[in-house]
């Protein structure tokens, strides 16, 4: 900064020496400046400085973000994928991170077709995953709810109208929340025979995620035993999951079931009956 200055004030005196015109006619001869020293730049150092100290760490900060993302790609992608793309780009003096991506994307990125399919078979994979019921229903749901909005991102027709819906409440029938569901079916199905309208797909998601909440929220005896309670055969009798049979009965739901609330509970208000006796 010191010699800038000086080359500043030198300036003057520079041009003058180097006008090959008369003296008389380049006029006098500008004084030798004073040599500029620390003091002159001092506040010039310190703006300066100030500047330098921000814009490196900004440089650091986007450097080591782009050195992460380089990491990510090298550990990430083949070393038999990755060398072609990074020597093309280094013979063509073209290489950067932007570049490498570009160049994956290009070559590898799922046509509309194929990434149509893949979000309607993960849409059908989340439906039937819930038709076994082997999952929690609340991180089911959660799932179901990102499934719907990618398939809704591509208007792919298994999210739409009746048919939709009607797939929805028979996977929750069978696991979830048998009652509920069944009668919803049945008001659906009388809708579309009249040509009624209806909820939406959406719609009958958050009522099952509400449903689901609450029983979590109001956890019991008979919140727990809920949807077994819903599994009844017949007026006359209900099915438990103590029995060896689904065809022998108990005259009481399975939520007054002692057997069934000591085995998920592990306690119970009254001795069992039958007694557990131990193996």
């Amino acid at each position: 900064m010191i010699e800038q200055l000086n080359a500043e004030r030198n300036a003057p005196l520079v041009e003058w020496e180097n006008d090959t015109r008369p003296e008389a006619e380049k006029g006098a001869k500008p004084r030798a400046p004073r040599a500029a020293k620390f003091d002159d730049i001092k506040e010039e150092y310190s703006f300066r400085l100030k500047e330098y100290t921000v814009k490196q760490a900004s440089w650091s900060t986007q450097s080591s973000r782009y050195q992460n993302i380089w990491d990510w790609v090298y550990c990430t992608v083949e070393p038999a994928l990755l060398a072609p793309h990074l020597e093309l780009l280094v013979s063509n003096e073209n290489l950067s991170l932007q570049n490498v991506i570009r160049a994956f994307r290009d070559k590898f990125q799922l046509s509309e077709e194929n990434t149509r399919e893949q979000v309607r078979e993960d849409y059908k994979r989340i439906l039937e995953c819930g038709r076994i019921g082997s999952i929690d229903p609340k991180v089911w749901v959660t799932d179901w709810f990102q499934a719907l909005a990618r398939v809704q991102i591509y208007y792919i027709p298994e999210v739409e109208g009746f048919l939709a819906i009607k797939d929805f409440l028979q996977v929750v029938s069978v696991k979830f929340l048998p009652a509920w569901a069944g009668q919803q079916l049945a008001l659906v199905i009388e809708a579309n025979a009249l040509g009624e309208p209806v909820r939406t797909l959406e719609q009958y998601g958050k009522i099952f995620e509400a449903l689901i909440q609450e029983t979590i929220r109001t956890s019991g005896r008979s919140a727990v035993f809920a949807m077994l309670g819903a599994r009844s055969d017949s007026p006359s009798g209900h099915s438990c999951p103590c029995k060896e049979s689904r065809t022998e009965k108990y005259p009481w739901p399975p939520s007054e079931c002692s057997i069934l609330e000591l085995a998920v509970k592990g306690t119970t208000a009254k001795p069992p009956d039958p007694l557990l006796t131990e193996a």
